[in-house]
């Protein structure tokens, strides 16, 4: 029950975000705040947009239709339309026994407003939606119906130029009474970028710190609360968000206070530049890596990474990324590169044992690197690295050549510009990813031929390909636990395809 509870907020959630609507209209005019308050504990996800760019969001992030989508996703690909259509939208998703219930009020223009109010879905819309009248003591009531999801059927009616769409009739009942009335509905004054023209309020209810507990981890009591505004185009946008309860959930599990880092020239950006994320690490203890499942692979022992080789090298910045070139025999693939600054003797000693793992025996001869007088680099029987100084410890899977590469994170992730400080940021260049996917496949086939099995299902590479060829290049910066910012810039195949 938890589970899918946390899946339908999810899918809200990400409907929303997918929900940047309406024109924009002068400053000062809102809506009718006509929706009821949400029940006190309830989780609830509230929006107002007044952008029409249905699409600034990659359109990898629609739901599709495939045989796996969740009934959640379903009813939010069936609704899409109807709102992403409205000049002006304010629509509340709520959660409450188990069953999620939409409530909102919107703008419709010109002939699409008059379409609407008589309950007809215009046909240029394209859309699965079929609205039906309902007899009753609500005239004009109409009820959408959008095929087998927990959000259907609603109910809309038009009312003093706006519609106004509910879970029940009900519902629908309680904002015609609120409109007349002029006041009394959720109205929420928007304090992050108010000149931005879509925000969101989003509560949990208490869900998550209820499900890490099931799963016996130890957190504090209490709801997280996200408030957010975004703003986009056909070319990307961007969205910023902050939160109350992140961490004041897990501080319990955080034996030390995680601590903005200065993502500077310390760190290369192997190119290609596909993906990387950077992470301000507390101290974590070596059961922590145990219990995550480091040690049915047999990392620790593979790298020599014991308990006080994790204990020694887990405190501080770590970046991980996915650039550069790297070879499998006669392969060519994506290099994998870890970067761990300031770990001092603990970095020097860590790449001077690696070598001298039972493995090392496979390697001809270790190169040094520039500047690093512990540890080396190979290309034999692949491409490997390990090396140390004092201020830079670098392993991975990456020709050594790569790492000579004069590209910053900055030069990929500007929001990472002007001395940002972050706990976390992240990069993926999807059109880049998706090449290197295929790059795999391909290998993979050529593996096939000379007789051995690569378990490739090619089926699935292409979708994957696909959804990354859409995504475009996303990035995220958080200065904080409770603050970031989310920007995406949408790739010339995906404007195409809308």
């Amino acid at each position: 029950m938890i589970r899918k509870a946390i899946a339908l907020l999810g899918a809200l959630a990400l409907g929303a975000m997918l929900v940047t609507l309406a024109r924009s209209v002068p400053e000062g005019q809102k809506l009718p705040a006509v929706i009821p308050l949400p029940d006190e504990g309830v989780p609830f996800l509230f929006l107002e947009t007044r952008e029409k760019n249905a699409f600034s969001l990659p359109s990898a992030f629609l739901p599709d239709d495939s045989g796996k989508i969740t009934t959640a996703f379903s009813g939010l690909r069936s609704i899409f339309p109807f709102l992403a259509k409205a000049e002006e939208t304010a629509v509340l998703f709520s959660l409450k026994e188990g069953r999620p219930f939409v409530d909102g009020v919107l703008r419709f223009g010109g002939d699409e407003s008059e379409s609407i109010a008589g309950g007809v879905v215009p046909e240029t819309w394209n859309s699965p939606l079929r609205a039906g009248e309902v007899s009753g003591d609500i005239p004009g009531l109409f009820e959408l119906k959008g095929g087998p999801s927990p959000l259907f059927p609603l109910y809309f009616c038009g009312r003093n130029g706006v519609t106004l769409l509910g879970a029940t009739p009900g519902r629908v009942k309680a904002m015609a009474a609120l409109l007349e009335k002029g006041s009394g509905g959720m109205n929420v004054s928007w304090f992050l970028e108010k000149r931005w023209p879509n925000h969101f309020m989003f509560f949990d209810g208490g869900i998550l710190s209820h499900a890490a507990s099931k799963k016996g981890v130890s957190v504090g009591h209490g709801g997280i609360s996200v408030t957010a505004a975004w703003k986009g185009d056909l070319s990307g946008g961007r969205l910023k968000w902050e939160s109350e309860g992140i961490e004041a959930l897990f501080s319990r599990n955080l034996p030390e206070k995680i601590t903005p880092v200065l993502w500077d020239e310390r760190f290369i950006a192997p190119e290609p530049f596909i993906a990387s994320i950077g992470i301000s690490f507390p101290r974590i203890p070596a059961t922590a890596f145990k219990n995550a499942g480091a040690g049915e692979w047999r990392i620790p022992d593979t790298v020599g990474l014991g308990g006080k080789e994790l204990d020694e090298l887990s405190p501080g910045p770590l970046m991980v990324s996915l650039g550069g070139t790297g070879k499998l025999l006669v392969f060519s693939l994506p290099g994998i590169l870890f970067q761990l600054p300031g770990r001092g003797a603990a970095g020097t000693s860590f790449a001077a044992s690696f070598w001298n793992r039972e493995w090392s025996s496979l390697v001809p001869a270790v190169e040094k690197l520039e500047g690093f007088p512990e540890g080396g680099t190979t290309s034999i029987p692949f491409s490997i690295v390990c090396a140390a100084n004092a201020e830079m410890l670098r392993f991975g899977v990456i020709d050594g050549g790569t790492l000579k590469s004069e590209k910053q994170i900055a030069d990929f992730v500007p929001l990472m510009g002007d001395a940002q400080r972050a706990v976390f940021w992240a990069y993926l260049d999807g059109p880049a990813l998706a090449e290197a996917v295929r790059s795999l496949a391909r290998t993979g086939k050529i593996i096939e031929k000379m007789g051995r099995s690569s378990g490739v299902d090619m089926k699935k590479v292409l979708r994957t390909s696909e959804a990354l060829e859409k995504a475009g290049i996303l990035s995220v910066v958080m200065p904080s636990l409770e603050k970031g910012v989310f920007e995406w810039k949408i790739s010339p195949s995906s404007v195409k395809d809308k």
